[in-house]
Formats: C-alpha cells, sequence, structure tokens
C-alpha cells in the first residue's frame, strides 16, 4: 500500500486538532469549574441537573414567599398587640367607672378616653401593609374594612377571604386574617349565652354572667328568670246559694282593674289553675300581669316589672238580700251580702321565690330565692346577687356574635347614660366588662394563631434551606469539576500536543530531495 506524504500531513494534522480540541475542553472546565459544558458531555447527568436546578429555583421561590409572608403576619402581630394593649385600658376604665364613688360627671370624663380608644382601635382594624394593601379586608386589599354608620355602628367593607402564601411543595400558609373573623365573629356573654337584667327593674338584684354546666342539653331557647307574688289561689270557685231563693249569682275576677274571668251559677267554673292561668294571661296586654303554675301554686309577676302591687278583685253579684247567699272565690275569700266584694294586693316586696320560663312558657325550674344561690336548668348556671323585687325580670339568650367595636361603644353609652339605677348600671357593667373579655380572649387567640404560624414559617425555611443546600450538594456532585484530575488530565494532554506537533513537523521535513 502506498501512503503519500499528503496523507501523512492530514493524518498529523488531525492529531493535532484532536488533541487541541480535548485541551480546549479540559481548559474550558477548569475555568469554569464545571465537568458539563453542554449536554452532550453527559446526556444522563445533564438531565438530572436541569430537574434539580428547576427544584432549586422552585424552593427558593417558596423561600421568598415565606419573607413575604412574614413581613404580612409581623404587620398584623404588631397591630393585634395595640389592639389588645387598647383593649386592656378600655377594661381598666371601665373598672374604674364601674365603682360608686364615681359620679356622671367623672363617668362622661372616663367615656371621652373610651371614644378615643374606640378611634384608634378603628384605626388599628384599618392598618395597612407595605404595598398601600388593607390587613384586615381579606381579598378586598384596596377597600377600607371598617368604616362607621348611621347610628354609631359599624360597617365591615372587606369579605371573608384568607390570603395563602405557597411555602412548600405541598403545604399553604395563611398570611393573613379577614376583618369579619378577627373583629366581627366574638360571641357576648360568656361566649354560650348571655343575662341582662331589665331597666324597669325595682329591686336591687345583679345577676351573674352565668357557666354552662352540660353542654349537650343546651338547647339555644331563650328565658326569663321571674320573681313572682307567691298567692293562695286554689283551683275551686263554690257557690253557695240559699234553696228557695230567686236570684242568680255572679262571680267576676278581676286583675288591676280589668275583668280577667266571670261566670254565674249557672255555668261551670273554672277547676284547674293551669286553666285559671290561662284564663288570667289572656288579658296580659292589659293589666301587666302573667299568671305561671308550678309544683300546685299560682304565681302572678308582672310582664314589665312595676313599683306598684298587683291589685286583686273578687266580686259577688246577683244575689237577694237577706237570704244568706254565700261564694268562696278561687283566691280563697268568702264574700257575702254584707261583703261582695274582696280587694288583695299583692304588694311590690323582697323577692322570695324564682322561676325559670322558656320562650313556650314552660316552667323550666322554681325554687326559694337565695342572694348568691346557684339556679341550674338545661345546662345552664346563673346566680342573682343582692335583694331582687316581686316583678322583677332577668333574661338568658343565646350569645350572638358582637364586634369589639360595637362592646366599646355600648361602654361609652353606658358611661354617659347618667343612669341614676345604681344596679341597672352595675347590671349593665357588668355584661360590658364580660363582652370586653371575650373580645380579649378571641383576639389574643388570635395572636396565639397567628404565632404558630410565624413558628410554622420558621420551621418551614429551615426545612428549604436543607433541601435547597441538598439540591446543590448534588447539582455540584454531578456537574462540578475534580481540579486534581482535571489539571493532570491538562497537563497529558499538553504533552500530547506538543508530541503531536513535533511529530508534524518531522514528518513535513520528510522528503527524498533531502538526501540528494
Amino acid at each position: 500500500m502506498r501512503i503519500s506524504t499528503k496523507q501523512l500531513a492530514n493524518a498529523g494534522l488531525n492529531n493535532i486538532l484532536n488533541q487541541q480540541t480535548r485541551l480546549n475542553k479540559t481548559q474550558g472546565q477548569l475555568a469554569t469549574g464545571l465537568r458539563i459544558q453542554k449536554p452532550s458531555d453527559d446526556p444522563a447527568g445533564a438531565t438530572r441537573v436541569l430537574g434539580f436546578k428547576k427544584t432549586i429555583q422552585q424552593t427558593e421561590q417558596y423561600q421568598a414567599n415565606i419573607d413575604t409572608a412574614r413581613q404580612y403576619l409581623d404587620i398584623e402581630e404588631s397591630s393585634l398587640n395595640s389592639i389588645v394593649t387598647n383593649l386592656q385600658r378600655v377594661r381598666e376604665l371601665a373598672i374604674q367607672a364601674n365603682s360608686d364613688t364615681q359620679t356622671a360627671n367623672t363617668r362622661s370624663i372616663i367615656a371621652d378616653e373610651v371614644n378615643e380608644r374606640l378611634e384608634e382601635l378603628l384605626s388599628l382594624a384599618n392598618t395597612r401593609n407595605a404595598n398601600g394593601e388593607f390587613i384586615f379586608s381579606g381579598f378586598q386589599g384596596q377597600t377600607q374594612p371598617f368604616s362607621r354608620a348611621a347610628g354609631n355602628t359599624f360597617v365591615y367593607n372587606g369579605d371573608q377571604g384568607q390570603r395563602f402564601l405557597q411555602v412548600s411543595p405541598s403545604r399553604q400558609i395563611i398570611s393573613g386574617d379577614s376583618g369579619s373573623d378577627v373583629f366581627l365573629q366574638i360571641r357576648n356573654g360568656n361566649g354560650t349565652f348571655n343575662t341582662q337584667d331589665n331597666n324597669l327593674n325595682t329591686g336591687v338584684g345583679i345577676i351573674s354572667q352565668g357557666v354552662v354546666t352540660d353542654a349537650t342539653i343546651i338547647d339555644g331557647d331563650r328565658y326569663n328568670l321571674i320573681f313572682p307574688n307567691t298567692t293562695t289561689a286554689s283551683n275551686t270557685l263554690t257557690f253557695n246559694d240559699v234553696v228557695g231563693t230567686n236570684d242568680n249569682l255572679d262571680y267576676n275576677l278581676q286583675i288591676n282593674g280589668t275583668t280577667v274571668y266571670s261566670v254565674d251559677e249557672t255555668g261551670t267554673p273554672i277547676n284547674s289553675l293551669s286553666a285559671l292561668a290561662t284564663q288570667i294571661n289572656l288579658s296580659s296586654g292589659t293589666t301587666n300581669v302573667r299568671a305561671y303554675v308550678d309544683a300546685g301554686v299560682l304565681y302572678l309577676g308582672n310582664t314589665s316589672p312595676s313599683n306598684t302591687g298587683i291589685v286583686i278583685n273578687e266580686t259577688l253579684s246577683g244575689l237577694s238580700a237577706g237570704d244568706g247567699d254565700t261564694l268562696t272565690g278561687y283566691f280563697g275569700t268568702t264574700l257575702t251580702e254584707a261583703a261582695p266584694s274582696n280587694i288583695t294586693t299583692l304588694a311590690v316586696g323582697a323577692a322570695d321565690r324564682y322561676l325559670v320560663e322558656d320562650s313556650q312558657g314552660n316552667i323550666e325550674t322554681s325554687g326559694a330565692f337565695q342572694s348568691g344561690g346557684v339556679i341550674n336548668f338545661n345546662g345552664q348556671q346563673v346566680s342573682v346577687t343582692g335583694i331582687p323585687q316581686n316583678g322583677d325580670i332577668f333574661t338568658i339568650s343565646p350569645s350572638n356574635n358582637q364586634s369589639v367595636f360595637t362592646t366599646v361603644q355600648n361602654l361609652a353609652e353606658v358611661l354617659r347614660g347618667g343612669s341614676t339605677n345604681s344596679t341597672n348600671f352595675h347590671n349593665l357593667m357588668n355584661d360590658v366588662l364580660a363582652d370586653l373579655d371575650l373580645a380579649q380572649e378571641s383576639l389574643v387567640s388570635t395572636r396565639s394563631n397567628l404565632g404558630s404560624r410565624q413558628n410554622a414559617l420558621d420551621n418551614q425555611f429551615d426545612l428549604n434551606d436543607d433541601s435547597i443546600l441538598r439540591f446543590k450538594s448534588t447539582v455540584s456532585n454531578l456537574e462540578d469539576i475534580d481540579y486534581a484530575s482535571a489539571v493532570s488530565d491538562l497537563n497529558l494532554q499538553l504533552v500530547g500536543l506538543q508530541a503531536a506537533q513535533q511529530a508534524y513537523s518531522r514528518v513535513q521535513n520528510l522528503s527524498l530531495f533531502n538526501f540528494l
């Protein structure tokens, strides 16, 4: 086989080029520190590197989301801290005003500061973040969440939305709470039921906020705690008509001047206390008196508290003069020709008995009243201290949602009300204090929940950091160069290039003319 000079030259040149290519690749690896300069260097490794880099970018975005969430939660926490401090001051003012040493004038001055605290509270509820968005508006970040309306009411203009930020492939964390959840969804009373006195009560009874004894049997009904008058009424009306007389005896029963029942001897008198109570109650709207039957006893109480006693008038008519006819009324009075009418006044005085009536008029419980004694019914327990009067009424109703602004507003109104009834004032103040306590409890709970989210963000940040470190380590193992090996390869390749260049130079000098 004949090898030409040109072939030898091309072979030497190709060898030099190959050595230069390998040398350039090694120099590039050493310059960048990367083993994989292009996908063809290691297709499988390059694919894995791309996947890990994408995961790193996503995780770094999660870290940025966490930083954003931290900023939002820090602003909310700062606002809530100020709000709780504000409410603590309002509660201190309420306790100060509840003292009997205060006058109407000093309470009005305290009300001025309460109003200032209310304005501060509204301002804090309308806090903006660094982006100028309202933090308590839900998704309506550009809408001011709270504003005043007519009649000293407060309006929420946001929505129920809660903003979430992705902090890992499978986890989202709430970065903000809606104003509705924070400021409006607060129960009044004791959180389950609410006790209130009647501002017309004439006694000095102060009702407690009560406690739940068995939540499973609370039915959500509204109850009246009544302090009625006890009567001696029986279920018997007796006509004693002397035989042989030509008359028709008639019985008439009046309550507070209104006839509530009448019957003559030809009719059939009512023969049960419950029926008598029903008859009396038909005229309650006129007489302001309601009848109750419990354990065989008829009680009478005012539908609206009054300092006027209940007047019972039983009358006998239709008798003949001198015939000796008589009548024994329901209330035990014997009516005669000489005394055909009897008036009994159930005077207002210290209550000695209580009844608890549900919204349907059923008696749930009753008993002898004792100041501070517990009154239990349907999983609820209350007590009344002091001395209520006959006819006084207290209500026990299910708790409702009440905004923190309304609670503070109520305090200001009570202080400015100038109530001359000390008992009513203290009952109202006890209600306000209970509502303030629940408002503070709710806000502290929100702040605690927020703190849990902040801790969760910190933990997730650390987890993401660890993940990024692991992913970068894996990427480094896949694409980073081994400098010792690369330098050794570079030296070998330099020697190889030099050898190829020298060989090429020698081949170029091969010619027969050199030997002639």
